[in-house]
Formats: C-alpha cells, structure tokens, sequence
C-alpha cells in the first residue's frame, strides 16, 4: 500500500505529487523538475525541467523475456498487461508522498511492479517481476523505457566514449549469439559499454538515464531508432540473481534526472557515483615504470599483420626476438624514452590460440635473451594474449588442433552455453577469422584453474605486462546460459563477481606483472586493470564522434596507451596522437619493416609514411611533457575547462573498417586536477602550420596566441 504523508518541512526538497490530469497522465515532481506517466500504461510521456521538455513519449512503460524450459524466447510489452495504480489518485497537488507503487499483471499470472520516488531532482524507478509462471525462467527485463528527440546528441559509454549524432544501426536486444556478430551489435556493460548510464543533451539541457548498481549486473547498453521522431534509450538487465521465492526484486534503481551541459557532466555525475564502491576507495596499484612514460613499440614475430588476410605466419625480421633491439635502441634514442617491447603473434602455440600461449615461439631460451637485453637497457617486455575463449582450430595456423583433446577430456561441458545448450565463441572466430572454438565459462573451475595457470607462466618469466584479456572487450566476457554449471541458468551479477574474482587473483598472483583489456576496461574492472590498449576510432566509424569518457570518469585509477588502431588502416597520425594526449594516454608505435613505423596494426608494412620522422618528433615532444607533469597526467583527473579555448573548425579523414571525415578543431585541449587540487590545461597544434588558440579568462580578458606547428603548450588561469 502506498503511504501519504502530511506536507513536512524536512520533506519538501524531495517533494513529488500525483494528479488525475484532464491528459490522462500523471505527474511526479521532484525540485523543479516534473515527470509525466501515461494513465493509460504507466509509460514515460514527459520529464519537464527547467522550461524545457527533455524527452519524447515512450510507448510502452517495459519489455521483458521469458524462457521455457527448451530456451525458446517470449517477449512481453507493458500494453499486454493490465494497468493499475496501488492506490487511488490523489488530486491535491500539494499532497506529499513517499512513493508510488504501479503495478502491471498479465493473464498468465505474471506481475510486474515499478516503485518510484522522487528527491533531489531525480526519478528512481525500483522494478519487480514475481508470479514467474512454472517452466519459465525470467531472462531480462527493460524499462523504464525512455526516449528522445533524434535531434539530440547522445553520450554513449562504450569505445571509450562516443557522442552519437548518426543513430541508424540494427538494433536487436541483447541475448546470446550463435555466431560472430558485430561489436557495436553487443553493447554489453561491464564489457563493451564501460559505464551503465546514458545522456542525452541539446544547447546545454539533457538527461541522465543510469543505472545505481554496485554489482554491475550485465546489462545492454544501447538505443533504438524506433522512427524518424524517438531514440528509445535501454538499460536492458539479466535476471539471473533470484530471490528464494523465484522473484526478480532488484537491490538497484534506475535513475532518471535532467542536467545541464553535455558529456562531461554527465561523466561527472557517473564518476561522483563511482567513488562510492569499495573499490575505488584504495590508491591504484601501479607499476613505478608508468612514471617514466614509457613508449610501446608494437610488432608481430610472425608475419605482417592483417592476420585476418594473409597466412603466412613466417617468423619476419624481428625473429629471433633479439631482433628488435635495433628498433628498441633506435625510438629509445628518438623518443628519449623508456620503451616497451609489445609483441603480437609471439605464442609459441598459434597466434590467436586463447587459453594457451606458452611457451613462447621459438623456445624460452630466445625469449630471454631478448628479455635480458631489454632489462639491461632499462626497458620493458610485454605482449598481447588473446583473451578467455577457447581454440579447437587455428585458422591461421592449420597444423594447430586441439579436438582431440576436447572430446578425450569431455571439455565441452565446460564452455559457455546459450539458452538451448548452443556452443560456438563470439569474437573473432570463423574460417574467415582467426580461430574456431568456444568460449570458457568463467563460473567453472575448470576453466579457472586453466587461464590461472598460463598467466602463471608469463609472470614467472619476467614478464612486465600483458594484455592477457584482449578480446575480453573492456575486460568482461560474455553470456552463459549452461544449466549444467554452478552457476545460475541465466546472466546475472554472479558472471561479474566470477570476472573479477579471476582477474584479482591474477593480479595478486603476477608478481607486479600489470594485466590489460582490449579498449578501456569496464567499471568494475578498471583496479584490475589499470593499463589497456584503448580502442576510440571503431566509435567513430560507426556512430560519431569518440571523446575521452572513460578517461574523464576513471583516470585516476588508469592510465591507458594509444594502442595498436585496430580498424583504422589510414588517418592523420598527428590528430590522432594528440588526442591521445589530451586525454591522458601513454602512447605507442607499430612497426613495419626494417625498423620503421606504420600508422597501424591495420597496415601494410609498404604503406607510404613520409611524415614519419616529423611525426616522431612530435610524440617525443607530447611524451616530455607528460613526463613532466605525472601529477596530472598519470594520477590526475580531467575536469570541465577552467577556460574558454577556441580555434577554427577542421575535418580529418580517415580509411579502415569503414571511411569518411571527422569533425575537430585546430587545437585540441583539455584540463587537468591533480590531488591537491592545483589545476592546468594543454593545448595540442596537430597541424602542421600555425593555428590561433583565442582564450578568455574567468574575469573576462580575451587573449589570442598562436602556436607554431606542432606546437603544445600549458594553459592555467
């Protein structure tokens, strides 16, 4: 039963009324802020703040799925439910009240509930789902369902951080894959999306839809274009944590608020909640050589790159491993730098062949020559792994098989399974790929135990960092549906705690060894792993336009490098590379032949690269100033500008997985706060010929300077 208070001065800052409105809605209010609901199905029609309406009317209040007992899917709408209030309206709309129950109930007995308050200018909307009807399995639930004008821009938190102004792509819910789908196609938090919150905005005025969840339970993260007038923004959740009874009741809210401003803020709110877990409550655990800033040079032993084309997996000039000195000592030189051996196609099994990597091609002992070389020196020796999945067949390397071992040892019972027992693996697997296999089920001891011991063997050699979870997007895995294992038969927060116990344990065992992800790691991950190859240029091949979120929100306790741009063969290097700067990466280099550099992992070592050494000189120049200013620029935060810095328009082109322009300026800046609150900011000239940087000051004084090309400088009030 609903509970009415009488109007109480303690109340009136979380004050919120109901009223039986002539429209055929009704009204919450919360500060200045009021939030309209349908009568007719308890959908979101209206959140009006500030003078402004923020959102567009939803159609339906939720969707939820039920599985059977064979995992064939039902999908119910909130219009398939009868629609009731918990109490009778209230006309008086100074009427106080605690909250207000909606309920929905369906003829199968099915009842779905949606408690909502309202304080301090928010909405919460607290779900349940009881009266499961016997054989059926709650597999997700969406709502509350919001949505906005397409003439919004949109902060998506995945890719490190992407504002969506090109909102046509599939979209179907998320659910487990029978084969290979592409990565903007999951949107899985904590994994791809690294944040479980939304923001839309227009001219300084937006929404913030999130989720308050500090068990991180999986969720997709992502819209619908639903037509040419509404976005629906979704939270989908995983249903996998019960109570006894077999009832859903979440301990988390959804949160609904209007803001002022864009990204930023928005990632200020998120980041404000962050601080709140357990975890971000410890100093990160870094390495001393991420004060030195050291520079990555990422190679391949074995072939060209573009493993995905060619196959010829020939060990290339940079084996044996010794091999690469000359380049080490060459960009150590150039770069007046510490450097970073990171080696690609260095498993001694196969390349792309997760959960086994070692020993190393070619034998430990070659290995360790190389490794002693680069110690000696002062340098570091990394490499990339291939993630939590496991490889039957190499597609690359045909001679590598693992299916007699599978059948013999019965190990299909313990990868991952979809909801009528599928198996198969998500990322990058097929003929047309790297590998054919499945993916480990993490819940598993088995599997466990396995990924344990490899990582064990990188550690014991010396190893200063890996990118053990790449592939691992954001250092989540995927959806386990096996009721044959010890966990749960739907997704759940369970697969969360499993992740991070692994990676934990992992860490505590690797004797300093730092573990890394493919792209910025996800909420829940970010302690475990602090330093990971960041992935921005995918979002802005299919959505708009990447900024730092993941850095804003979480650079105090990560420190990222530029990694290796999986999927851009060609674009301006001097953009690009400054933008790694300005929000807060370390960097990193791909070789190609003979010791020289290309633009990336996408590209042939032929390519034409004739700014190389300018490009070079301007990284080293990027790299002292980091060097110079850790307290920001490692164990800072970025902040909101202190100071107005404009500079004329530009576009960059780019050429990968897809081609086209980006929007950008002249100059790129950002700002910075350090622990004890002193405040600088960095302006980057990626252009190769002058630009005016026009900066006005809080007391109003306009200056104007122009930065010579390359040129970077230290901006402070």
């Amino acid at each position: 039963m609903m509970r009415i208070r009488g109007i109480k001065s303690a109340l009136l800052a979380a004050a919120m009324f109901i009223s039986a409105a002539a429209v055929a809605s009704v009204e919450f209010k919360s500060g200045d802020a009021v939030l309209r609901l349908s009568e007719k199905n308890g959908a979101v029609e209206s959140l009006f703040a500030a003078g402004l309406e923020r959102v567009v009317p939803a159609a339906e209040a939720f969707t939820l799925q039920l599985l059977d007992d064979k995992g064939e899917p039902t999908r119910l709408k909130s219009s398939e439910f009868v629609f009731e209030w918990s109490a009778p309206r209230i006309s008086a709309p100074s009427t106080l009240l605690h909250g207000q129950l909606l309920t929905w109930r369906h003829a199968t007995g099915l009842v779905v509930h949606m408690f909502i308050t309202a304080t301090g200018g928010e909405f919460r909307f607290k779900p349940s789902v009881e009266n499961i009807p016997a054989g059926m399995l709650l597999e997700w639930f969406d709502g509350p369902q919001v949505c906005i004008a397409p003439d919004r821009k949109l902060f998506y938190p995945s890719w490190d951080g992407v504002e969506v102004t090109a909102f046509a792509h599939p979209y179907s819910p998320a659910g487990y894959r029978e084969r290979f789908a592409p990565w903007p196609d999951a949107p899985l938090y904590p994994g791809l999306a690294q944040m479980q919150f939304m923001a839309a905005y227009k001219d300084g005025k937006g929404i913030y839809f999130s989720v308050v969840d500090d068990r991180h339970t999986p969720k997709a993260v992502d819209w619908d274009q639903q037509d040419c007038k509404s976005i629906r923004l979704t939270l989908q959740t995983f249903c996998g944590d019960l109570d006894a009874d077999g009832a859903w009741r979440p301990k988390f809210h959804y949160s609904l608020r209007p803001y002022d401003g864009g990204w930023m803020e928005a990632c200020e709110i998120y980041r404000d909640w962050v601080r709140t877990l357990p975890d971000f409550q410890k100093k990160p655990n870094r390495p001393k050589w991420m004060y030195d800033s050291p520079v990555n040079l990422i190679y391949p032993v074995r072939g060209e790159g573009l493993d995905n084309k060619p196959r010829d997996m020939k060990p290339n000039r940079y084996f044996p491993y010794i091999n690469a000195m000359s380049a080490v000592e060459k960009y150590g030189k150039l770069l007046d730098s510490r450097i970073m051996a990171l080696l690609m196609h260095w498993e001694g099994t196969a390349p792309w062949a997760p959960p086994y990597v070692w020993p190393p091609y070619g034998g430990e002992e070659e290995l360790a020559k190389f490794r002693d070389a680069l110690h000696k020196r002062g340098d570091l020796l990394g490499v990339y792994c291939s993630g939590t999945a496991w490889t039957q067949i190499s597609a690359i390397v045909p001679t590598y098989s693992l299916e007699q071992r599978f059948e013999d040892e019965h190990l299909g019972c313990h990868m991952m399974r979809g909801p009528k027992g599928e198996i198969t693996a998500n990322v990058c697997n097929g003929f047309d790929a790297q590998k054919l296999g499945y993916d480990l089920c993490l819940a598993e001891d088995w599997c466990v135990g396995e990924i344990v011991a490899e990582a064990a063997k990188l550690s014991r050699f010396g190893i200063d960092y890996s990118q053990f979870f790449d592939q691992n997007m954001g250092g989540g895995w995927l959806l386990c549906y096996a009721k044959h294992h010890r966990h749960p038969p739907i997704p759940g927060a369970w697969a969360v705690d499993a992740m991070a116990a692994l990676q934990k344990r992992l860490v505590a065992a690797g004797g300093g060894m730092v573990f890394g992800c493919e792209q910025t790691a996800a909420t829940p991950y970010v302690p475990n792993l602090p330093y990971s190859d960041v992935r921005p240029m995918p979002g802005l091949m299919f959505f708009g336009r990447p900024v730092p979120g993941s850095a804003f929100v979480f650079h105090e306790w990560m420190c990222n490098f530029t990694g290796n741009q999986c999927g851009m063969r060609k674009m301006n290097p001097f953009w690009r590379w400054a933008s790694g700067f300005v929000n807060g990466d370390m960097f990193s280099f791909v070789l190609g032949d003979n010791d020289e550099i290309v633009q990336g992992w996408p590209s042939y070592w032929k390519d034409d690269f004739p700014e190389r050494g300018e490009f070079v000189s301007f990284v080293k120049r990027l790299n002292d100033i980091r060097k110079k200013h850790p307290s920001f620029l490692l164990e800072g935060k970025m902040i909101r500008p202190f100071l107005k810095c404009e500079s004329r328009p530009a576009t960059v082109k780019y050429e990968g997985w897809s081609s086209g322009t980006v929007e950008t300026t002249e100059i790129l800046v950002s700002f910075w706060e350090n622990a004890n609150g002193e405040r600088i900011g960095f302006a980057a000239n990626w252009r190769r010929e002058p630009s005016e940087l026009t900066i006005t000051y809080a007391d109003g004084r306009v200056e104007t300077r122009t930065l010579a090309p390359l040129e970077v400088i230290e901006l402070y009030k």
